[in-house]
């Protein structure tokens, strides 16, 4: 099990630059990559994407590149005379038409960005390979931090998922006694409503046999049991476990939900309520499990 929390950096000097790379992770539903990459270095964002889905299968990561002496850098200004050409006859124009003072001069069409402008130095594939070396180092430390948080997961979920557990057990050595109880209720309140007539007996265990369907809770606790073993192996598996784990305490959320509305017993009220708060507090954690 990992948790899908962490953080690891890596830095790597090779022959065309320094290179620093910080990677965090925080949880999501699905993948999700986001690069924070020097200019000219655009082109190589899929490369990054590619390499932590390569490793990864859920989260949100955020990737910081930061570049240090890159020798081949072969940006520079880049002069469009096309481009000024028409900005000056246009201005010319303008001038003309509006009959406007003012003179059309260097200053004025060299300040046009487009016109001027620096391009920034692309990375090479030599670059990338530096790069990438920095990259993996910050992933092996960023995935040792979620195996280490997926570890102290782990050992709370299977804490939580005994405490469930024995909740469960507490609840159904309780109910036959309940049920017991509850169907002396049931035919002290008959005997109330005949007020001294006789009932017949077949039609009073027919009675008792629709109460008995109505109100039975044996086979959502035979469920919520189920849904307890399958947790186990969940959380024990190697593959990514979140969000089938998310899925089971959904359902077992719900089988606790029909418990309670069912068995109109204080004591096994009092253990739905503990029941109840466990299994929301494995859906709080299970919500940070890749």
């Amino acid at each position: 099990m990992k948790s899908m929390t962490g953080y690891g950096r890596g830095e790597y000097a090779g022959s065309t630059g320094s290179y620093f790379v910080e990677v965090s992770s925080i949880n999501h539903r699905f993948l999700e990559v986001k690069a924070r990459l020097p200019r000219g270095w655009n082109s190589y964002e899929s490369r990054v994407q590619k390499e932590i889905s390569r490793r990864f299968k859920r989260g949100h990561f955020d990737v910081y590149l930061t570049e240090k002496d890159r020798g081949e850098k072969q940006g520079g200004l880049t002069l469009d005379v096309s481009l000024a050409e028409q900005y000056f006859q246009s201005l010319k124009a303008l001038k003309k038409d509006l009959r406007l003072p003012g003179r059309i001069d260097i200053q004025l069409i060299g300040g046009v960005k487009e016109v001027l402008s620096w391009e920034e130095p692309r990375a090479s594939e030599e670059c990338w390979e530096d790069v990438q070396r920095a990259l993996v180092q910050a992933l092996d430390a960023l995935d040792d931090m979620r195996r280490r948080e997926g570890l102290a997961l782990e050992t709370q979920i299977k804490e939580g998922m005994e405490q469930v557990k024995d909740l469960l057990d507490s609840i159904m050595s309780r109910w036959p006694e309940a049920r017991e109880e509850h169907r002396k209720r049931i035919i002290e309140r008959i005997g109330e409503m005949l007020q001294g007539k006789e009932m017949d007996q077949i039609r009073m265990e027919q009675e008792l046999a629709l109460w008995g369907e109505r109100w039975d809770i044996t086979e959502e606790c035979v469920r919520l049991q189920s849904h307890i073993q399958q947790g186990r192996a969940l959380h024990s598996q190697d593959s990514p476990s979140g969000r089938p784990l998310d899925f089971l305490l959904q359902e077992m959320h719900r089988e606790a939900n029909t418990i309670s509305a069912k068995a109109s017993d204080a004591p096994i009220s009092h253990q739905i309520i503990r029941l109840k708060t466990e299994i929301e507090k494995l859906r709080e954690q299970v919500q940070n499990v890749e």
